[in-house]
């Protein structure tokens, strides 16, 4: 009976050990409260995981915050394309467990399982991550899953590259008012040139773009310690606005220590849009 016990756990580890990035990603999200549902965007198929209080919200007017995850592993030892480029390290679902409103994760294009669905090749994580067909595939994503839906206003909250990805969602959404970038990627020239990767030829980067308009809210928080996105380039990103408020925290680096202070952050946002709900 121990032997088999002992071959059970055995079987259990391995199918773990197995199991691929976008599986432990889900199973962390189903961990954590999270409802899983496909959404079509175009022409992209889309993953996305909805908290308990976007399913309680009813037909209520409410303000949706709509997470967007970074870019997980696009290379293999910074070689070869993944073949399933989903986090390793889902640090946006211990933000997302940590919000109490009404919140969506969208997936990005070929994450979570969805790298084999056409039109998914590899170019769509690695050079043209953030292009054009990327972000408005993410538009229309959002903007279908918000139909017959009482959200009226929108924060995008994105990490990383979900928050380059978010800049370039906000110019296209007329209901988002409020934008927040964790250790964003707002000058994709600059990064790649630090880093020696290749240059994203194919994406958009964010820091040419003219400014968002001032009826979008911009924070953009960085920690000082983080080795892989500069803090001054979030701060030339955010002066260059008309609406933003570049905030750098001592201490913090890239992963470390969003999700402990996440709470207490949004709390300061929510307060910041109620005082200037009340100015309109």
């Amino acid at each position: 009976m121990l032997r088999i016990f002992c071959l059970a756990l055995v079987c259990c580890s391995v199918l773990v050990s197995c199991a691929t990035p976008a599986q432990k990603f889900a199973a962390t999200a189903t961990r954590s409260g999270l409802k899983q549902q496909n959404i079509r965007g175009e022409p992209f198929l889309h993953r996305a995981f909805v908290n308990k209080a976007v399913r309680q919200v009813g037909t209520k007017k409410s303000v949706l915050h709509v997470y967007i995850d970074g870019d997980g592993t696009p290379w293999e030892r910074g070689r070869w394309p993944a073949n399933d480029p989903t986090s390793r390290n889902p640090l946006i679902l211990k933000l997302l467990k940590a919000d109490n409103a009404p919140a969506l994760l969208l997936g990005r294009p070929c994450y979570h399982g969805l790298n084999e669905t056409a039109p998914c090749q590899y170019r769509y994580w690695t050079s043209h991550r953030y292009s054009r067909i990327v972000v408005n595939s993410m538009v229309t994503a959002l903007q279908r899953w918000l139909e017959n839906k009482p959200f009226t206003k929108i924060t995008l909250i994105g990490f990383s590259g979900g928050g380059t990805l978010a800049v370039l969602m906000a110019y296209k959404i007329k209901s988002v008012d409020q934008l927040i970038t964790i250790a964003a990627n707002l000058d994709t020239s600059s990064w790649t040139h630090r880093h020696g990767y290749r240059a994203l030829d194919h994406s958009i980067n964010p820091i040419d773009l003219p400014p968002l308009p001032a009826t979008v809210e911009q924070i953009h928080y960085i920690g000082l310690a983080d080795s892989n996105i500069a803090a001054e380039s979030v701060n030339k990103f955010a002066i260059r606005q008309n609406n933003a408020a570049f905030i750098p925290i001592a201490g913090f680096d890239h992963h470390c220590c969003w999700p402990e202070i996440w709470r207490q952050l949004l709390a300061e946002n929510d307060s910041r849009r109620q005082i200037n709900n009340r100015r309109e």
